[in-house]
């Protein structure tokens, strides 16, 4: 009679789906074991909380509908599934990418097993391979996974779904066979032979100063949002007509603004007279938005292209046999890889190559004299990657020969009016204004867009730095100072924004009024004299903006240190585990990090004795010190050990489970 396992997932996101779908993968080929799952979440299976599927259709995901899946493709396994460590998906769910979903779901409104409304059908419909999905409808492809994968489980394999968190994990008797306990909110207990903590997004403590600014709030009854999840706030709330601080201008203030101006009725339109333009028909509901982050300006826009990465792009220095060959070195020469010296440069070069030949071949009048000579002056001091001093010597050819509006300079794209000051709130707006169009031309310029290339340069280098980092793949030091610092900083805002209509609304919002900027590097106090927040920019020679009201436009800190989440707060107190232990050079001790401390894959917990919990793993946002880049979803069709990496980890610990 074959054992029967009993596993515990606590998180059905995403990343808890992943899981299920691979041990029902797994199961399907191996009988020999059964397996009873039991799924935790107080949020519905499959979408859980980010994606829940009863949020506002206004909430986009940043991501085009060709991209996400939870389900791997063929294409996908087409490697790992000859020796069956990645077995193929059930037929119910195979080759089921959201995109294949959605083209199913617009030839056929029966098709999902969940039903769905009208308004589903018609986004479905409308949305086009190259468009950005709702965060409501992806919600539904993941919930519409969930009961695929539920009513198609092999006979070995019993699935069971509690809405309830879970609270804590402790060990059981161990002659009961299952050493592990998961204790529910409503008190229940289950016995676990293993665990997945797939937990995703967790509330977390405030900062001090954003501490200071709720507790003044509430002495002068004011009003202070703190960092959420957008779909948790009450937009409502805000008044029409006053002053709104916003502090934050990432992914989260696009949706702050799209609840305040579509979602209290006012409308967008195109502008006959530009082409790029929208123009905005407020509904009178709006309040006045100020909004504040320290480079001053918002995520620049996604290029629109028919690909994830452009396809005219070019990247021949920082590539796949690079870091392997990199990685063999240091582990030769018994020295650890530092990310400034080892990658940086390499993701700099072909920044700049792609750049360069996009500009030669779009724009070549901006060169002065031949440009295939030039291209080939450029391409010999890029390959030169012994010369440590190649960035002086390209500097002074483009210096030579390049107009110079039209060099390249990545770290000044992050802070496009770095050192300019401003006479006015009005004066910096116009100059956001242009900066927004000029995003917004780029954009829609795609292939042919200089700048664009190079931003996907960098975009297609991410998946290739998530593989070359994992697992302790740079010193901590490293990872740090160049990997968030300086890299993740950088890309962030470049590559990871949002669609380019969201910036084009932004530039409707500005023109109509609706939006002002207080300008780089702001200041937001709590003034006791004036009973009020008030917020101002050093670069903005204007008068401070006084609100009864602040908004932080970002989502709680990923950060095991600061989570107010019981379930982990209790897993450090029971010594089940520890934060990541960073070894720093002006630390006598190790430094804990944000993310929980794990083996390498399939990531068991370590305690705090520094020993690991072999039937306890980690998924998702919890190994943002193992991995980098944990939000990121499976992209369709990708290499299981780059852009389908949670697909990997998902297998992997499937695969544990199996032994």
């Amino acid at each position: 009679m074959a054992r029967t396992q009993r596993i515990v997932i606590i998180g059905a996101g995403p990343r808890g789906l992943s899981v299920v779908e691979r041990l029902a993968a797994h199961a399907a080929v191996r009988p020999e074991k059964n397996l009873d799952v039991h799924l935790v979440d107080p949020f519905p299976p499959g979408a859980g909380h980010v994606w829940r599927s009863d949020q506002s259709r206004l909430f986009l995901m940043n991501t085009p509908s060709f991209f996400p899946t939870v389900v791997p493709s063929d294409a996908t396994l087409s490697v790992a599934a000859a020796d069956g460590s990645c077995p193929r998906p059930l037929p119910a769910v195979r080759g089921l990418t959201f995109e294949q979903w959605r083209r199913q779901v617009a030839d056929d409104a029966s098709f999902p097993l969940i039903g769905l409304s009208d308004d589903d059908v018609r986004e479905a419909r409308n949305l086009g391979r190259e468009g950005f999905p709702s965060r409501k409808i992806y919600g539904t492809y993941l919930s519409d996974v969930f009961a695929r994968l539920r009513a198609d489980l092999p006979k070995t394999m019993a699935l069971t779904y509690h809405a309830q968190e879970a609270v804590r994990i402790g060990h059981g008797e161990k002659n009961t066979g299952r050493p592990y306990l998961v204790e529910l909110g409503d008190g229940v207990i289950l016995s676990a032979h293993s665990i997945v903590l797939a937990v995703g997004h967790t509330d977390a403590k405030l900062r001090d100063d954003q501490q200071d600014l709720m507790e003044f709030a509430a002495r002068r009854r004011l009003h202070y949002w703190p960092p959420a999840v957008p779909a948790d706030v009450h937009w409502s709330a805000l008044p029409e007509g006053e002053n709104v601080l916003v502090r934050g201008m990432g992914l989260n203030f696009h949706d702050v603004l799209a609840q305040l101006t579509e979602g209290r009725g006012g409308r967008f339109d195109r502008d006959q007279h530009h082409p790029n333009r929208l123009l905005y028909t407020p509904s009178g509901r709006e309040p006045m938005v100020w909004a504040g982050s320290r480079r001053g300006t918002p995520y620049r826009a996604k290029a629109v292209l028919d690909s994830y990465y452009p396809r005219s792009t070019d990247n021949k220095f920082f590539t796949k046999a690079a870091v392997d060959r990199i990685q063999q070195s240091a582990r030769s020469e018994e020295r650890e890889i530092d990310f400034e010296i080892d990658y940086w440069p390499l993701i700099r070069r072909d920044a700049q190559w792609n750049y360069y030949r996009t500009l030669a071949r779009t724009n070549p009048e901006a060169i002065a004299g031949e440009t295939d000579e030039f291209l080939t002056r450029v391409d010999a001091i890029l390959s030169d990657t012994a010369h440590a001093a190649w960035w002086n010597e390209l500097d002074r050819l483009v210096s030579d020969r390049v107009e110079r509006k039209f060099v390249f300079t990545p770290e000044r794209l992050s802070r496009p009016f770095d050192g300019e000051s401003f006479q006015s709130h009005e004066e910096y707006a116009a100059a956001v204004v242009h900066f927004l169009d000029r995003d917004v031309a780029a954009s829609f310029d795609g292939e042919e867009s200089p700048l664009k290339m190079a931003i996907g340069s960098m975009n297609q280098a991410r998946a290739l730095v998530k593989y070359a980092v994992a697992n302790r793949g740079i010193s901590d030091e490293s990872w740090i100072r160049g990997l968030e610092r300086k890299f993740g900083g950088l890309v962030e805002g470049l590559a990871s924004g949002p669609p380019v209509l969201r910036i084009q609304q932004m530039a409707a919002l500005v023109r109509a009024g609706v939006v002002r900027f207080l300008g780089p590097d702001p200041v937001f106090t709590a003034d006791e004299d004036a009973g009020c927040f008030i917020a101002s920019s050093p670069w903005v020679r204007d008068e401070p903006v006084h609100s009864s009201w602040l908004v932080e436009a970002l989502a709680p800190a990923n950060d095991v240190r600061v989570t107010t989440s019981p379930l982990l707060g209790r897993l450090f107190e029971d010594g089940l585990a520890r934060p990541w232990q960073m070894h720093l050079a002006d630390s006598p001790a190790p430094v804990p990090a944000k993310g929980l401390d794990v083996t390498t894959p399939p990531y068991r917990v370590v305690r705090a004795d520094g020993e690991t919990e072999p039937g306890i793993f980690v998924l998702g946002l919890q190994l943002s010190s193992a991995q980098w880049g944990t939000a990121i979803a499976a992209e369709a069709d990708a290499d299981l050990g780059l852009g389908s990496s949670t697909v990997a980890d998902s297998n992997r610990v499937a695969g544990a489970v199996f032994g």
